[in-house]
C-alpha cells in the first residue's frame, strides 16, 4: 500500500472514530465499529502470508512474520502521527491559548488517574 492510500486510511479512522465517540456518548456506538475500521487497515496493510522454510525454528518462524509486519505497522504509525501532527499544527495556529501540547498533558493525567 502505498504512503498516500495509507495516510488516506488514516484520515478515515480519525474520522470516523469521532463520529464513534459521538454515538457513543448518545449511547449508539459498539466498540465493533472502531475495531473493524482499525481491523481494515491492518488487513489492507499486512500480508496474510509468509514465506517460511520448512525447517524453520520457531524464532525463524517468529522472525520472519516480525519482519513482514514492522514496516507496514510503521506505515501506519507514522501516519497517525502525520495526521495528528498536521491537525495539532492547525489547531495550535487558530488556538494559541490552549496548545495541542496542553490537551495531550490533560489527556495524560486524565488517563493515568483512571488506573
Amino acid at each position: 500500500m502505498k504512503d498516500a492510500e495509507v495516510m488516506t486510511r488514516v484520515i478515515a479512522i480519525l474520522t470516523e472514530t469521532r463520529k464513534w465517540v459521538a454515538d457513543d456518548a448518545e449511547g449508539d456506538a459498539s466498540d465493533d465499529q472502531a475495531l473493524d475500521l482499525v481491523g481494515a487497515l491492518v488487513n489492507e496493510l499486512v500480508s496474510t502470508s509468509f514465506e517460511v522454510p520448512g525447517d524453520a525454528s520457531p524464532q525463524d518462524v517468529a522472525a520472519a512474520i516480525g519482519g513482514a509486519m514492522s514496516s507496514p505497522l510503521f506505515k501506519a504509525f507514522a501516519g497517525f502521527a502525520a495526521a495528528f501532527h498536521l491537525l495539532a499544527a492547525e489547531h495550535d495556529q487558530h488556538n494559541p491559548e490552549v496548545t495541542s501540547a496542553d490537551v495531550l498533558r490533560d489527556l495524560a493525567l486524565r488517563v493515568s488517574s483512571e488506573e
